[in-house]
């Protein structure tokens, strides 16, 4: 089984880096009392932020990836200790075409967040 995939689809090229972060997102009431008291208005608890860097992707497998990641919101079912899936979207995109020699030939690489909602 593949590691990760995005609405189904297992992600081709070689898969370079593979890195996660779950986070709780703090809303706008998170402070200090007078006594000292921190207070944390948690909003959003235990979300995954996944780290990608894939590379040696063919000109129709990087279209493909970016078709799937520009929507605004798409699944996510990748391996954490468990195979888990969620509804994400994608936040900085960096992408570089190293060997764009024709349309056949060409390799790209990609690294992208991946953000659950």
């Amino acid at each position: 089984m593949s590691v990760i995939k995005i609405n189904g689809m297992a992600l081709p090229g070689n898969i370079t880096t593979y890195k996660g972060t779950i986070i709780d997102v703090d809303g706008s009431g998170a402070g200090t009392t007078e006594t000292g008291v921190t207070i944390r208005d948690v909003r959003r608890i235990n979300k995954n932020k996944i780290m990608l860097k894939l590379d040696g992707l063919t000109l129709k497998e990087f279209a493909d990836i970016m078709s799937a990641i520009d929507a605004p919101s798409f699944s996510v079912t990748f391996f954490c200790g468990s195979y888990k899936t969620i509804t994400c979207y994608a936040g900085d995109k960096n992408w570089e075409g190293y060997k764009v020699v024709s349309e056949n030939a060409s390799r790209w690489r990609l690294e992208v967040n991946l953000i659950e909602f």
